[in-house]
């Protein structure tokens, strides 16, 4: 066998060499081009989506234009790219707006309609423009809001003029988006007729869609693609209680409202006239109840309203002497009483009386002709701080020892900041705007009238009326007024 020479094997080694050099060469070079090639795409690819953005929030402004009736008919410019598609749905996405409990149980849902949308694709990110705002989501599930939606709250008041695209339509490459107002501004919220000289009414056929909003809460229900960019909004926008639904892709904000201001139904005996949104700082202006006597008279009655939160108990009773009968058949003289308790829960109650309230002409009085008590809880009627005099007839019970003083720390309100001795004197509305505004912003005021069990036989509820006004809070977990209107628009792309 013939064996090669040292500079054969030399130059056969060089090749291999070289060979792989070219190879490890040509393997990078592919890797480097393949790499830089996916970068290149997908910083193409951002840029595109930031340029829709902007497209986006142009058209936003466009839209809300034509939407809220400054202007007629617009146009704009919507940039994409060969991979990017702009669509136009009337079906994506909806809105509701419930009153609950508007009457006792009763439910009355004042709005329900869809949104509709105007989006950009591209394989792994959606721009789009819906209910006046725009959203971004990208396929990792990230929702962000690029531009706020057409959803203002401020002061418990919400503003919100949907604004609805109506028709469908598709595009890519160089597309113009045209906006035309389709049909007048509907009302939603208030409604008046359309004659003008009413109001639309609940399912009850007795309240009606205007403002102020009162009892129970109201919601705002959004169906979206986005529901989790809307839930996000509306936490930003107020402490309404904010839910998210995943599974049907919803969002929803419950405002409360400001509950029973004015004229209300006397409740049954130990249930509550209802207290929401109550302002701080003393903030009840008008307390009065009008009393029917039932079959088994109003001799020897105590009435009272009663509150409680935590360690603060609250109660104001008014006792109406035996033989008051005889006062209306023969005119006896007799005098009512009226207590005020109040505790704060470490030790010791305030106790204020006045066992001598004229019947005929007191702030508390007897209408001997109906039988009715008035009880006016924000008179001048003087009450005097020692205890004396107290009935022994309450819905709570007040046996810890009166206080040596009682001291009112507020500022600016009602002649305070004061501290009270036994024998001192103050007034029922000073009493009853100082106490109860521990209570605020939320309480139930509940009605008890006895003695023991049969107070239930001695008022007419159904006959007995009252009177409450209190300034209200502009908290942002309120609502006193709704207006909401429904904007339709058209979208074609040209």
């Amino acid at each position: 066998m013939t064996r090669g020479t040292g500079t054969d094997r030399r130059a056969v080694s060089s090749t291999v060499g070289v060979v792989l050099l070219l190879g490890l060469t040509l393997i990078g070079s592919g890797l480097l081009v393949g790499v830089g090639s996916v970068a290149i795409s997908t910083t193409q690819e951002t840029i595109d989506v930031d340029r829709a953005e902007q497209s986006m929030t142009q058209f936003d402004s466009v839209a809300a234009m034509v939407g809220l009736g400054q202007t007629a008919r617009e146009s704009v410019a919507l940039r994409s790219s060969s991979d990017g598609q702009y669509t136009v749905s009337p079906d994506d996405g909806w809105v509701r707006i419930t009153h609950h409990n508007y009457s006792g149980d009763a439910d009355e849902e004042l709005y329900n309609a869809s949104l509709g949308s105007v989006s950009y694709r591209t394989e792994s990110t959606v721009v789009t423009y819906q209910g006046g705002g725009v959203w971004r989501r990208n396929d990792g599930g990230g929702t962000s809001m690029v531009s706020p939606p057409e959803f203002h709250y401020r002061d418990a008041t919400l503003t919100f003029p949907v604004v609805r695209v109506r028709n469908a339509d598709s595009a890519s490459g160089r597309v113009r988006a045209v906006v035309s107002r389709q049909g007048d501004l509907a009302r939603v919220y208030p409604h008046p007729t359309e004659s003008g000289t009413g109001w639309k009414t609940y399912d009850d056929g007795a309240k009606t869609y205007r403002n102020p909003v009162r009892n129970g809460s109201v919601s705002v229900t959004v169906h979206s693609e986005f529901y989790r960019g809307w839930a996000e909004y509306f936490r930003t926008r107020t402490t309404g209680n904010v839910t998210v639904d995943s599974a049907n892709r919803t969002a929803t904000l419950e405002l409360a409202t400001v509950g029973m201001v004015g004229s209300f139904d006397l409740p049954a005996k130990n249930q509550p006239v209802e207290v929401r949104g109550m302002a701080s700082a003393h903030p009840i202006r008008t307390f009065e109840v009008s009393l029917a006597k039932a079959n088994g008279g109003s001799n020897n009655m105590d009435f009272s309203f009663y509150a409680t939160k935590g360690t603060q108990e609250y109660e104001t009773v008014v006792h109406v002497p035996k033989g008051i009968g005889n006062y209306c058949s023969n005119g006896k003289e007799t005098d009512l009483t009226m207590v005020v308790y109040y505790r704060d829960g470490t030790g010791g109650q305030h106790v204020w009386t006045n066992d001598s309230v004229p019947v005929e002409s007191g702030p508390i009085s007897l209408d001997c002709a109906t039988e009715t008590i008035s009880v006016n809880y924000t008179s001048d009627l003087p009450l005097t701080y020692d205890g004396s005099g107290a009935t022994g007839e309450t819905a709570l019970t007040w046996d810890d020892p009166v206080d040596s003083s009682a001291s009112f720390n507020h500022t600016g309100t009602d002649g305070e900041n004061v501290t009270f001795v036994p024998g001192d004197r103050t007034t029922s509305r000073h009493l009853t705007r100082h106490y109860l505004s521990f209570f605020a912003p939320d309480f139930d005021l509940t009605t008890w009238h006895g003695p023991g069990n049969s107070g239930k036989a001695r008022l007419d509820v159904d006959e007995s009326t009252g009177e409450l006004e209190y300034e209200t809070s502009s908290g942002s977990r309120y609502i006193t007024f709704l207006h909401v209107t429904e904007n339709n628009v058209t979208v074609e792309l040209e």
